[in-house]
Order: structure tokens, then sequence, then C-alpha cells
């Protein structure tokens, strides 16, 4: 351990902070590049957003930025893979937290439609201007001085093998809407609990 007032100390922290940016961009690149094999099983998706939106308080608390739930509850039971999308729910809710403000909310809603069942990410933040809104879902682009460029592409392609789309919306007072719309097909084949046939996207 080296004293607090110890020249080194500020260097040791630089590079235990930079080994760690590395080792989670290895993490994305392989995340990215391997297969993607989804086990679809009926679940509780209101369930899920509920965990997902424990854990962000938690990193919401730091920044000083609310977390606010609004989950409908007339949606029948989905069948989707639930580690991907607790994946994908928590790196949208992280994104929406990092844009916030001190004293923002950051809203997670959900609901059924006809086109589908929809989940949205909700930030306070300054937006994302039209001439990014492509970009930013291409791999190793970011905005962000310590992100990867890779979680946006994951979470793309975590949606997207579901049959799912990922859309960003424009919020009425400020910051944007990060919209995960998913078809309402149930699992036939499987319980909860139970693996259905692994569906692999080899993207």
């Amino acid at each position: 351990h080296l004293p607090m007032d110890d020249p080194d100390r500020d260097k040791l922290g630089i590079v235990i902070s930079e080994t760690q940016r590395m080792e989670n961009m290895v993490k994305d690149m392989l995340n990215f590049s391997r297969p993607l094999e989804l086990h679809l099983c009926k679940d509780d998706i209101f369930k899920l957003s509920e965990e997902c939106a424990a854990i962000l308080s938690e990193i919401a608390q730091v920044k000083k930025v609310s977390i606010e739930v609004d989950l409908a509850s007339d949606t029948p039971p989905l069948a989707f893979d639930s580690t991907r999308m607790k994946q994908a729910l928590i790196n949208l809710g992280t994104n929406a937290i990092q844009a916030s403000s001190e004293g923002d909310t950051v809203k997670i809603r959900a609901f059924s439609r006809r086109d589908g069942f929809v989940l949205d990410v909700m930030d306070g933040g300054c937006g994302i201007p039209l001439d990014q809104r492509e970009k930013i879902f291409q791999p190793f682009f970011t905005t962000k001085k310590e992100g990867t460029g890779l979680g946006l592409p994951i979470v793309k392609k975590i949606i997207e093998a579901h049959k799912g789309r990922l859309e960003i919306l424009d919020n009425p007072d400020k910051g944007a809407t990060f919209r995960i719309v998913l078809p309402i097909i149930e699992c036939g084949t499987c319980d909860k609990g139970q693996q259905g046939g692994p569906i692999q996207d080899t993207r």
C-alpha cells in the first residue's frame, strides 16, 4: 500500500483505471464478435425490468439521479432470453444515468401496443443529434471519454436477435428515449424455468 501523500499514488490510480478500461473493451469485443445464442423462455418482462431498476438505482445514487419505473400490467408472458435482455436493459439504463445530470430522473416504462411490447429507457440528457443516431450503433463509435463504443451495438444485436428493433426518440422536455420494441410471441414449447430451443445469430 502506498501512503496517501506518495506522488506515485496518482500514477498507480491511472494505471488501474486504464487496465480496467482495457479489460472492459476486450470483454465487449468478445461479446460483440461471438455468435449470439438465445435461450428463449416464457418469463415475466416486468419482473426483469424491476430487477434491472433495482441494480440501476445503486448506480444512479452515485450521480444523484432518480430512477422511476412505470410498468403496465396487461402484457402476456413473453418468450425471451432473460440474461441477454437484462444485459441490454442495464446497458441502456447505465447510459441514461451517465447522460443525465444531478437531480434528473431516468424513467423505465413498459407497455403493450398493437405492434408489440414496448420498453422505454428515458434520460434527462441533451439528446442525440440526428447525425449521430445511426453512428452510435456502429462498433467503436462513442462520444464518452471512457466508452468502448460497443455497448449500444451489443444491445442492438441482442434486440434484433429477438426479432425486435431499437429506436431513438426525442423526449418532450429534454433528453432521449431508447425504445425497445419486441414482438409478442409466446413460447409454446417451454414453461418458466425451462429453456426453449436455442436460436443462434451468427452476425
